[in-house]
């Protein structure tokens, strides 16, 4: 069963499959949340009861953050996959981190505060590697 390896930030999710550690990576999905490109001001609203803009931002990514993990979390419950890694700028993994529940805690083999949303497979790959150790 392989694992994936979620790579992030407020505006694009890429997901990848990895059938073995170090193995080659095969694009599963690539999720874009264009609101995260918008400008505040646009993003504010003059209709009663819903925030400024700051906190229609911060509102957007956690969407965008719950939508993720929704996703993961599918993969699981259908034993798509056995677990999964994740990597994402510190603020937006705070995000997908508080969007976990303890099923998709558990199942999170690593994560890492970095943004490899345009990084080569490889780099990906080599993100999550522990180096050998010499004895």
């Amino acid at each position: 069963m392989p694992d994936w390896i979620v790579v992030a930030d407020a505006s694009k999710a890429i997901v990848y499959a990895q059938d073995r550690p170090k193995g080659e990576l095969l694009e599963v999905m690539d999720l874009v949340h264009p609101e995260a490109r918008v400008k505040d001001s646009a993003l504010k609203t003059d209709h009663p009861g819903v925030p400024e803009k700051g906190s229609v931002r911060q509102t957007e990514d956690q969407r965008f953050a719950r939508d993720i993990m929704a996703k993961v979390r599918h993969a699981l419950d259908t034993n798509e996959i056995g677990g999964f890694y994740m990597a994402a700028p510190p603020h937006f993994l705070g995000l997908l981190r508080d969007s976990m529940d303890n099923h998709l805690r558990k199942s999170l083999h690593r994560d890492l505060d970095k943004n490899l949303t345009g990084a080569a497979q490889g780099d990906v790959i080599a993100a999550f590697s522990y180096p050998t150790i010499r004895t």
